[in-house]
């Protein structure tokens, strides 16, 4: 069963981002991320996988893309649909499968799904088919080897989630090209946030945000 599926799960996905732990962590997410998007050199269409409530939908649409979302869950794609975010088409499809016809989009952009999908092989060959030669892939991940990983079994919904190591993801993103990898939020053991403290070097960082072009001279 697909947790986000569930409509409490999905009415209360947003309410993390409203404690004061939640918007720190949101600030450094959105930061992490600013810093690869200087790296695109375009604003157009960019297709959102796993987009949940459209939390990161409104920031995308606020940086300036035309976002097309999609989710497999009903509740969560409801959830997004209240927020009338108005650059956004909210779809309701399965990132393993998708509606769309090849090299459709200049972006795919997709946070910290990946951890919670069953075959992440077939969201690479989906990926691959809908994305232009010389887009970007635009990927947050969880990281395996922070605190909030070593710890993810004690959440309710982490303990569903199938974290990655930084090695892992250069190696999955290496078919795509040369990733660049961003990092942050800092998770001491007891969860606090070590972000631009002395303390910063001494944990793994809990978010890990890559991009990575499509190079159409890889199977050459």
């Amino acid at each position: 069963m697909n947790i986000f599926c569930d409509d409490i799960v999905a009415q209360n996905y947003d309410q993390f981002y409203e404690s004061e732990k939640g918007r720190a962590v949101d600030r450094i997410e959105k930061s992490v991320v600013r810093q690869l998007l200087r790296f695109i050199p375009f604003r157009g269409d960019m297709l959102e996988l796993g987009c949940g409530t459209g939390h990161w939908t409104t920031f995308f649409c606020e940086e300036g893309f035309r976002v097309t979302a999609v989710d497999t869950s009903e509740a969560m794609l409801s959830e997004a649909k209240k927020k009338d975010i108005g650059c956004a088409t909210f779809l309701h499809a399965d990132a393993a499968n998708l509606p769309f016809a090849d090299e459709s989009f200049s972006v795919v952009a997709s946070i910290t799904m990946l951890e919670f999908v069953e075959d992440i092989h077939k969201i690479f060959n989906e990926t691959d088919r809908v994305l232009k030669e010389d887009g970007y892939l635009l990927f947050g991940w969880l990281n395996a080897l922070s605190e909030l990983g070593k710890k993810k079994n004690l959440d309710e919904i982490y303990r569903h989630a199938r974290f990655y190591a930084p090695d892992e993801i250069r190696q999955y993103l290496s078919y795509f090209g040369v990733p660049i990898l961003r990092f942050g939020v800092y998770y001491s053991p007891s969860f606090d946030l070590l972000d631009e403290t002395d303390k910063q070097d001494t944990v793994q960082p809990a978010f890990i945000a890559t991009l990575v072009q499509k190079n159409k001279k890889r199977c050459k």
